[in-house]
Order: structure tokens, then C-alpha cells, then sequence
């Protein structure tokens, strides 16, 4: 049985989901998506990673956030 700590998608799901991203349905959202020009590849490399990581990475985000809305040294 996998647990959260594995691989969150088997080979097959993988395959399955970069069928769906590159040739999407015509006329669905990702299709419309994907007209608009969003990498729906990103979603692959999202859905690789754990929940864990995916935690981590979105913390890392806000904290690069966070430090970008600091005022510069000669701005205080």
C-alpha cells in the first residue's frame, strides 16, 4: 500500500495525465487553457511531489514573499 511518502502517482497515472495535458479534450477548460498559452506541463511536475513537498515549496514561496515586501536599506 503506498503511503503520502511515496511517489503520489504510479506510472500509469503519469502517462495518463500528460496524454490529458497535451492533447486535451476540445472545448474543456484545460483545453481553453492551453489555447490562452499555460504550461499545463507544470501540473506534472506539481503532481510528482508529495504533499510534503508540495507544503514545503508553497512555504518557501510566501517566505520569498514575505521578504520582497521589506523595504530596501536606503528605502528606511
Amino acid at each position: 500500500m503506498r503511503t503520502c511518502s511515496d511517489n503520489p502517482m504510479t506510472r500509469d497515472q503519469e502517462k495518463a495525465v500528460l496524454d490529458l495535458v497535451t492533447n486535451p479534450p476540445p472545448g474543456s477548460e484545460l483545453a481553453k487553457a492551453k489555447e490562452f498559452g499555460v504550461d499545463l506541463t507544470l501540473f506534472i511536475s506539481t503532481l510528482r511531489r508529495t504533499p510534503t513537498e508540495r507544503a514545503r515549496s508553497l512555504s518557501e514561496g510566501s517566505r520569498i514573499f514575505q521578504i520582497a515586501k521589506q523595504p530596501l536599506p536606503n528605502e528606511r
